[in-house]
């Protein structure tokens, strides 16, 4: 299993591109445990929110929102799991600039803010449909069913907790 996605195809329609890019990011951040401590939705997607809020509070200064993302992902992950791979967070954030806002949507940042909620959801079931793969993989599920299951049985037990 390597640490990067795969290797988009070739180029596709807007919509397929757009799909492409958000699961290749998607596919990168379950490998590289870019998300927060539990497996609620809040917490997968953190990583995601922090990056689109940059991109909302700066549309017309994108190298800035590139790397204030990567600066305030950093500070969140370390602060709440304790350790992160710094540079895991960079390609994070790098392929997400350039698969799903550069190459997807032409850079153009209204386009993606406009998205905003389908991006969440769509990103989200991509993070989740990795995790449940990770988790076949490792034998700790038999089917990709139980797998999903057992991801949405750990966040009732983390919101059970609380």
């Amino acid at each position: 299993m390597t640490d990067t996605p795969s290797q988009p195809g070739p180029p596709q329609a807007g919509g397929d591109l757009l799909a492409q890019a958000l699961k290749d990011v998607a596919v990168y951040a379950a490998r590289q445990a870019i998300r927060g401590r539990s497996f609620k939705r809040n917490s997968l997607l953190k990583p995601l929110d922090i990056i689109l809020a940059e991109l909302g509070r700066y549309p017309k200064e994108l190298e800035f929102a590139r790397e204030s993302s990567k600066g305030l992902i950093f500070d969140h992950l370390q602060r709440i799991r304790g350790w992160v791979r710094e540079a895991a967070i960079y390609e994070y954030v790098d392929l997400f600039f350039e698969q799903v806002l550069k190459q997807a949507l032409g850079g153009h940042v209204g386009k993606l803010l406009q998205r905003e909620r389908s991006l969440r959801s769509a990103y989200l079931v991509y993070l989740r449909q990795e995790l449940a793969r990770a988790l076949l993989e490792k034998k700790q599920a038999a089917s990709a069913e139980e797998a999903l299951a057992q991801l949405e049985a750990e966040e009732s037990e983390e919101e059970a907790m609380r």
